[in-house]
């Protein structure tokens, strides 16, 4: 039997303060899902949930309007694991690929058939540098995120999508 594909996805970025907030609100259910930071650190209510955005927010003043605040990503594999597992491989991969130079938050979602991560990354890197995704970054994640499942036991592959048909 062959293993499962993971799936990595780029599914929106935000612009603006209000956008930063909605999009940090949706991952969080409005505090019902807790958020888990790059530094360990719980936010698990909505009040809480809308001061990190103002936090992340106040970097707005300086980008050039337009310029994307977050990215927001979606891990997930299509079979049925410990959500632990998935939880903690989710939250390796987050500071193996942005922890050394970016904030994030990870929302694990339990509440469909196909569980998931919700991975939002600041793009304003303590550095000053911003996160730019560049061809072929999703693809080097999915190899990521599968090497860091694989260590919490979970069998999974990330082929090409030329190899997938």
């Amino acid at each position: 039997m062959s293993k499962p594909e993971v799936f990595v996805r780029i599914v929106s970025h935000s612009h603006d303060a209000n956008q930063v907030e909605n999009d940090l609100l949706s991952i969080s259910n409005h505090g019902a899902i807790e958020l888990e930071d790059e530094r360990g650190l719980s936010w698990f209510t909505e009040a809480m949930v809308r001061d990190l955005a103002k936090d992340w927010s106040q970097l707005q003043g300086r980008q050039r309007p337009g310029t994307r605040l977050t990215t927001n990503i979606v891990l997930s594999i299509p079979v049925e694991i410990d959500l632990g597992s998935l939880r903690e491989a989710a939250l390796a991969f987050a500071r193996r690929q942005f922890g050394s130079n970016h904030q994030y938050v990870v929302a694990l979602h339990t509440g469909s058939t196909n569980p998931h991560v919700q991975l939002t990354v600041l793009n304003f890197g303590h550095n000053g540098r911003r996160l730019h995704v560049k061809d072929g970054d999703p693809q080097a994640w999915r190899e990521i995120f599968v090497s860091e499942l694989e260590r919490y036991g979970v069998a999974a592959q990330a082929t090409l999508r030329t190899e997938r048909g």
